[in-house]
């Protein structure tokens, strides 16, 4: 969902995680901006919180690759 790409290598993106409707990869996860994990690594995805993960998809989503 971060990178857009869902077949990315492993090595590159850290595993893929699927939990609660959402796919994301680890290193995704925890480079994202603005993205922070709870205390509680059992919550959401490896802490990250569903909506958390939501709002960094559209943030990511409205800046320009280039």
């Amino acid at each position: 969902m971060l990178c857009r790409r869902a077949e990315a290598d492993p090595d590159i993106c850290g595993d893929k995680l699927e939990k609660c409707g959402l796919c994301a990869h680890v290193f995704c996860l925890f480079f994202a901006t603005l993205l922070f994990p709870q205390e509680n690594l059992r919550v959401g995805l490896m802490g990250f919180l569903p909506r958390d993960i939501l709002i960094a998809v559209r943030r990511a989503a409205q800046k320009v690759r280039a």
